[in-house]
């Protein structure tokens, strides 16, 4: 009977052992994955507030753009369409909370141009404060907030920058930087190379009428995605019996 009582206990305290060193490692990923910002907690978003570099960036690319569905500052729900409008649009991801970017709130609300004729809507989270965006937004700049906006774009941090072509309905540029000027100056620099590299590329043999990335912006912007049963329709017989 002894024996079977100290047999017991020794497989309790393996047991314990057991637990406790998988409790430790447990704590551990989770220290890890709060350092890297992320979480396991269900509802919990991990913060976009991210470091900005000294003399900012601004990386070309050709990926698609997404119209932003959310909330306006009244909470109504809003829709800023960015494929296929008539101008360029700058998606500018900020939060109220971010120190950076508390410069670009003061040159957006002060009315500061951008390097073209092109418009500024700034895009938030949904958790901001309400009045604390009007504060900072003032009469006149455009501010919507949309988590899937932040999701579909992938933006790694605030500030942070998308700018979208909106006859291709492509984005041709994106990134950070420390202040509006050095964005402003980023911007000026990336569509100087578009158009130095669209010059060495020659002239396209396609009207622009007949452009298929303009024709496939159009068509996503009113619906039509791949896969439309508009799209796999027979056609119509325009010839008659």
């Amino acid at each position: 009977m002894l024996a079977v009582v100290i047999g017991e206990g020794v497989v309790l305290l393996l047991l314990a052992l057991l637990v406790a060193g998988l409790l430790r490692s447990h704590a551990e990923i989770l220290r890890a994955l709060h350092d890297l910002g992320a979480s396991v907690e269900p509802g919990q978003r991990r913060s976009r507030q991210a470091a900005t570099p000294a003399n900012g960036r601004m990386a070309t690319g050709d990926s698609t753009a997404y119209d932003v569905v959310g909330l306006d500052l009244d909470g109504a729900s809003a829709s800023v369409s960015v494929v296929g409008a008539k101008q360029d649009t700058l998606l500018a991801f900020l939060s109220t909370g971010c120190s950076t970017c508390e410069p670009f709130w003061d040159a957006f609300r002060a009315g500061h141009g951008l390097p073209s004729d092109a418009r500024v809507v700034v895009v938030v989270q949904d958790e901001e404060s309400e009045s604390r965006l009007r504060a900072l937004a003032g009469p006149r700049l455009e501010v919507i907030a949309s988590n899937q906006a932040w999701e579909s774009y992938g933006v790694p941090g605030s500030p942070h920058f998308v700018w979208v072509d909106g006859a291709t309905g492509r984005v041709t540029g994106e990134g950070t930087g420390p202040d509006w000027p050095s964005v402003r100056a980023l911007l000026t620099q990336a569509a100087d190379d578009r158009a130095t590299r669209a010059a060495a590329a020659g002239p396209v043999d396609v009207d622009w009428h007949d452009n298929a990335t303009r024709i496939d912006a159009e068509l996503l912007h009113a619906g039509i995605g791949v896969g439309h049963a508009s799209l796999v329709a027979p056609p119509d017989d325009d010839l008659g019996p």
